[in-house]
């Protein structure tokens, strides 16, 4: 399986007044290894009001384009000044997610970059709808940029799931460990891949949900995880990853993925997602951002080939 080649990244910038963010220095850096041009966007929403409102919205809108696209040049500018091929495009557009995707066709980019922000120092790291549209449906690996500090020789944590819960192709192992491989190569680092399962649980007819949720009897757990072992040494295997860099552990995914990397002092995680609809959807969406909440380091997120 080919390696992602970044050749052309894409920077989604909601605030340029912000300034050099972390997700423009890590566009840069990259680029710096690898040669591609980047494009800072910026994605503005379209007036929603009608008559004398609209003409005035519309204004307003026209005149923080111009501006956002000085502040997006400024930035450039800083960035050429290092050699770097950059463009910059404001577009009005709604909803936001639509203008990035818009976006990231047009330039043919390989690479997506955003930053993820908190809306004050007290507060928890919540998703935007822009933010979930853009994990559920772009086409291109998502790299989510939380801290400043640049990758040197990180660890690079790739999530696995060999048993492909939740419907996941297995093919979609394979995108994540060549995108972990790719980061590694570019800034010398080293491939670790886990693995957390749920314990497994029997239902009890005629009870309560909770009350009716215990675990089963000790041969079931025994075989049931020596199952989970076996298939984990097999996608470490099949991805050529020595069983020394494979953590398996049991527990909630939400908890345990955050607690290994910060264990490991991990650079960037590596995660699958997929597109989905309806309550699964939304339970998905609650356990990303959980893990997205916890996790102290940039979170790169790819697709199954072909079914994006």
């Amino acid at each position: 399986m080919a390696e992602p080649k970044f050749k052309r990244i894409l920077v989604a910038i909601a605030d340029p007044s912000a300034g050099l963010n972390k997700a423009v220095r890590r566009a840069g850096a990259l680029a710096h290894k690898t040669g591609a041009s980047i494009d800072l966007l910026n994605a503005m929403p379209s007036p929603v009001s009608a008559g004398i409102l609209h003409a005035e919205s519309e204004r307003f809108t026209r005149l923080e384009a111009e501006e956002n696209h000085r502040l997006l040049e400024r930035m450039a500018n800083r960035l050429r000044r290092e050699e770097i091929i950059v463009t910059t495009h404001v577009e009005t557009g709604y909803p936001a997610h639509e203008a990035i995707l818009r976006e990231i066709r047009l330039t043919k980019a390989d690479l997506l970059i955003i930053e993820a922000r908190k809306h004050n120092l007290f507060a928890r790291l919540l998703l935007s709808q822009t933010d979930f549209e853009l994990i559920r449906r772009c086409p291109v690996p998502l790299l989510i940029v939380k801290r400043t500090a640049a990758w040197r020789r990180p660890t690079v944590l790739a999530a696995l799931d060999p048993f492909h819960a939740n419907d996941k192709p297995s093919e979609l192992d394979g995108e994540i460990i060549a995108a972990a491989d790719a980061v590694a190569a570019l800034v010398d680092g080293t491939v670790h891949a886990t693995h957390v399962y749920r314990p497994v649980l029997r239902v009890i007819p005629g009870m309560e949900m909770d009350a009716g949720l215990v675990a089963v009897i000790p041969a079931q757990d025994r075989a049931y995880e020596t199952a989970i072992r076996r298939r984990f040494r097999d996608a470490l295997g099949r991805h050529g990853i020595p069983r020394k860099r494979g953590h398996l552990r049991c527990g909630d995914p939400a908890i345990e993925l955050p607690r290994i990397a910060r264990s490991m002092r991990a650079g960037v995680v590596v995660m699958g997602a997929m597109s989905r609809s309806g309550l699964k959807r939304i339970f998905i969406g609650n356990t990303a951002e959980q893990v997205l909440d916890s996790l102290q380091c940039d979170v790169l997120i790819v697709k199954p080939p072909h079914r994006q």
